[in-house]
């Protein structure tokens, strides 16, 4: 079976087979196995040593002894996080019933495939918002070949947005050379960008990952703006997509510091009742020489990661607005009806009532309220700056009252998102 390293596990290596109590001999050989699979293929030949060591020190103390398949599996995997601080290492147990894949089946590989929850391949949500801002909600970055044309399509999606928010704040990693074909969409195809290398400890080989060209290229956006979403439960690929990024100086990250694991895994299977996890590989970015492990990335903007969306549409709608985009009006306004309108005194409110042609707006219960001719039910305004309030629950559509030279109101400007403006004098008295 051929192995590649990704940041979650997929391929498996199968050893030799047992029943599972440590005080059992064959057993004691498995935890010996794991110990020195963990001395010869761990990221850290020192670390992995004295891993190993701890795990043999463990299971000649009979610390082990007596454990159930569950319980050895849980424990083993405390000892190995506590030791390395590695939250990518993890040992599984296996189901009793578990029996090793055929290896003349041809869907092996894809039966490892992530599938975010009732999407395809993570790609949980691909939609516009409100101002032209493209919104991707990205759960896992899974084996590139199975989401070239998911990838594809959601880039077509994409196209004319002001921006572009990928939301990571759910997603726990996957595979390097997804954030490899993904990443390629926001460069220039023509010039390729060193992204990553990996540096692989079981044989000794650096695999360089950069941005290509084998994607539709015509679909490429290397000069829109992007947004990265990210939480402390961001992990894995999805920090590599979130550190390649910000170190290419390419995006905006906003939340919070993300998990901090930057090892690539393979899994290797013992006796058909434990799945070792096993980092066996490091990232190395090209400008910082490093990478994320332990530490997590650092936004560029710190907010709650509840928040976090939010922040990035107002930020990115503003800077949209402030280089000429009209659209990102509309946006602006909406977001700010919804989470900071603007409160009126009672002397700012009253100077609003009155008729207006066919439209009306009155004062009730503290609240400005709007109703046209032939409609009987009021229903709220919501002031977003002076003079200006959109109705409560109708988008694209801001009412604004115009003033005169003595600053008294003799009218109503109405400014449609995808419509002409219209202007409505207020009755005499």
């Amino acid at each position: 079976m051929n192995h590649l390293a990704v940041y979650c596990a997929s391929s498996i290596m199968i050893l030799p087979g047992t029943l599972a109590h440590a005080d059992n001999p064959k057993t004691s050989e498995m935890i010996t196995d794991i110990a020195h699979s963990i001395e010869a293929n761990y990221v850290f030949p020192e670390i992995g040593e004295q891993a190993s060591a701890m795990i043999l020190s463990n299971l000649e103390n009979g610390n082990y002894d007596g454990l159930d398949r569950q319980t050895l599996a849980n424990q083993l995997e405390e000892d190995l996080r506590d030791l390395t601080h590695d939250l990518h290492f993890g040992v599984r147990a296996l189901p009793q019933e578990w029996q090793p894949p055929s290896n003349d089946d041809e869907n092996d590989d894809a039966s490892t495939i992530m599938r975010g929850p009732a999407a395809p391949f993570g790609f949980i949500s691909v939609q516009r918002l409100d101002g032209n801002v493209g919104y991707i909600d990205l759960r896992g970055f899974n084996p590139a070949p199975f989401i070239e044309e998911t990838v594809e399509a959601s880039m077509r999606l994409m196209q004319g947005a002001n921006s572009i928010v990928f939301d990571l704040r759910q997603n726990g990693g996957g595979d390097p050379a997804a954030v490899q074909l993904i990443s390629s969409y926001l460069f220039d195809p023509s010039e390729p960008i060193h992204l990553n290398s990996l540096y692989y400890r079981p044989d000794d080989r650096t695999t360089e990952f950069w941005t290509h060209a084998n994607i539709n290229t015509d679909l490429a956006m290397p000069d829109v703006p992007v947004y990265v979403l990210t939480s402390n439960r961001t992990f894995s690929a999805a920090e590599e997509f979130t550190y390649n990024l910000k170190n290419l100086q390419r995006a905006t990250i906003i939340g919070e510091t993300t998990g901090g694991g930057a090892h690539p895994v393979d899994s290797f299977i013992f006796d058909n009742q434990l799945m070792v996890v096993l980092p066996i590989a490091r990232a190395i970015n090209p400008i910082s020489g490093t990478n994320w492990e332990g530490t997590g990335v650092a936004p560029d903007i710190e907010s709650a990661a509840d928040d976090a969306l939010d922040v990035a549409i107002t930020h990115a709608l503003q800077n949209a607005y402030n280089n000429g985009d009209e659209s990102a009006r509309w946006g602006l306004a909406a977001l700010r009806a919804k989470n900071d309108p603007v409160l009126c005194s009672p002397e700012e409110l009253a100077a609003y009532a009155g008729d207006y042609g066919p439209r009306h707006v009155r004062i009730e219960q503290g609240s400005a309220q709007y109703k046209r001719d032939g409609v009987s039910q009021w229903t709220n305004l919501i002031c977003i700056e002076k003079d200006q309030f959109m109705i409560a629950g109708v988008d694209g559509f801001i009412m604004e009252f115009k003033r005169d030279e003595m600053n008294k109101i003799i009218g109503i400007e109405g400014h449609q998102q995808r419509g002409p403006i219209d202007f409505t004098p207020r009755d005499s008295d």
